[in-house]
């Protein structure tokens, strides 16, 4: 995606997209919320926010030739634009991705078509919609995975084993969740402490 928004090629990002939509182009918000951390906006500018910056007007900038407007952003507020979003990514939690499928959707006249005139608080105030349609999809994306894991039953309340090997088997699945439980603890407190340094 940062190599296609450098060079400004428009197929190359809209082939990238395309792995965070399900048929007919609806969005798949379990797969924009899978992206790492380290790929997200607020993560990106904290590790090199003028890459980042450069990064963000090329997609704004690519966006803005494209909704032909009476009035168009100049350079300067393009700039001005992209560090706003940058600033307020860290809110959501929003990754590259994010924005441009925010982009995509505003060229195609999804948050109403606009004809005179774009600026920044313009801008995010149409940014907004889709931050609150992605803020709801992630609380349902919450709650579905807690009524699903709430679905599998309580589980200390399980069957005895039928036969020996079914015993060794149950055995063996405990061990190792535990194991992976330990693993898992164990790299979030690396994780935690080469965060802290």
């Amino acid at each position: 995606m940062k190599n296609a928004l450098q060079v400004g090629d428009k197929v190359a990002i809209t082939n990238s997209l395309r792995a965070f939509k399900g048929e007919q182009g609806a969005l798949n918000y379990p797969a924009i919320f899978s992206i790492p951390t380290d790929q997200r906006l607020a993560k990106m500018s904290e590790n090199d926010f003028p890459g980042t910056l450069a990064i963000v007007t090329a997609g704004v900038t690519l966006a803005m030739e494209s909704l032909n407007l009476k009035f168009p952003m100049n350079a300067l507020q393009i700039v001005d634009l992209a560090e706003a979003i940058i600033d307020t990514a860290g809110e959501d939690n929003l990754s590259l991705e994010d924005l441009m499928i925010f982009l995509q959707n505003l060229t195609r006249g999804k948050y109403n078509p606009l004809y005179e005139s774009m600026d920044v608080p313009k801008f995010m105030g149409k940014f907004e919609i889709y931050r609150e349609e992605r803020h709801q999809a992630m609380v349902e994306y919450r709650e579905n995975k807690h009524l699903a894991y709430k679905a599998l039953g309580d589980p200390s309340r399980t069957t005895k084993p039928e036969t020996a090997f079914d015993q060794h088997l149950s055995e063996y699945a405990t061990k190792l969740q535990i194991k992976t439980d330990e693993i898992k603890e164990l790299k979030a407190e690396k994780r935690r402490n080469n965060e802290r340094n």
